[in-house]
């Protein structure tokens, strides 16, 4: 049986169409159509609901998922026990939130690529809550996340940083606290969907702080560039404010004592994995 069928068809399966799929492996549509015609060959059964647009999963297909996922980590597990003692090899499937992939993630990456040439770390981003689940159904090895009030009973955490939220906003703006800001001018909300979104909203409800909401963006860059265009105010993590983002704008902290957020990385706690998302732990952590 083609491993790599088996890959594209969990990419189907993931992303919901071929198109979708074909987007992220960077191949033609009809190509993983061709690859899924042939595995429903191979498998002498039919694994798609063609008489709807796009094909969806029909139950074969569906139970097909988690024993292909099985294979597949089979796979990179046998790989891994021939490899030579302290010898790091594989792929580890990583879920990550936007917060983190422009932030510790690449210089992370690069220590990993660098020390252990023959990893690789397979990346997908995400919103926490999905993430969580994710990783939770096996369809990750892990994920980097802002940290929830509580984990599933079959999930652990390693805490990478607490991070300290800010009130930004455009400077001459009148008000001295941050509640005053957040008050007064219009407020630009981080997506309350996000786990850093739902912090912030609960930090506002439990200081009983009425705000004007003037819109709701899931990524930091637009938020902050709202703001420097003086449309208003925000409250986003501190360290995606390096000196050049800080430029035109004011800063205070959220809160005293400050809010903050917690990012972690999880993982199940029976993970095949747990070697690879050990170093990957450490290079977060600057420890590698």
């Amino acid at each position: 049986m083609s491993l790599r069928r088996l890959q594209i068809f969990l990419e189907v399966a993931s992303r919901g169409s071929f198109a979708a799929a074909a987007d992220r492996l960077g191949v033609a549509q009809s190509a993983v159509s061709m690859q899924m015609r042939a595995l429903e060959q191979e498998l002498g059964a039919d694994l798609f609901d063609r008489s709807r647009r796009p094909p969806v999963l029909n139950d074969r297909g569906t139970a097909l998922i988690p024993k292909a996922r099985a294979i597949l980590t089979q796979y990179e597990d046998l790989k891994q026990s021939v490899q030579p003692d302290g010898h790091v090899a594989g792929t580890l499937r990583l879920g990550v939130i936007q917060t983190a992939s422009t932030g510790i993630l690449p210089g992370a990456l690069t220590s990993l690529h660098e020390q252990y040439p023959d990893l690789r770390v397979r990346i997908e981003s995400g919103l926490s809550a999905g993430l969580l689940g994710r990783v939770a159904h096996g369809e990750l090895d892990a994920a980097i996340l802002t940290a929830p009030d509580r984990l599933p009973p079959e999930l652990k955490g390693h805490l990478i940083f607490e991070e300290p939220l800010s009130v930004i906003a455009p400077s001459g703006l009148s008000g001295v606290t941050d509640a005053e800001l957040l008050t007064r001018h219009p407020f630009i909300r981080f997506n309350r969907r996000t786990g850093v979104g739902r912090i912030i909203e609960h930090a506002l409800r439990d200081r009983a702080l009425a705000v004007d909401e003037a819109m709701e963006l899931d990524a930091i860059e637009p938020i902050i560039e709202m703001v420097s265009g003086g449309l208003g105010v925000a409250v986003v993590p501190a360290y995606a404010l390096d000196p050049e983002r800080r430029e035109g704008i004011r800063v205070l902290p959220f809160g005293d004592p400050v809010t903050t957020r917690r990012v972690i990385v999880v993982e199940r706690h029976a993970s095949t994995r747990a070697t690879l998302t050990a170093v990957l732990v450490a290079a977060l952590t600057g420890l590698l």
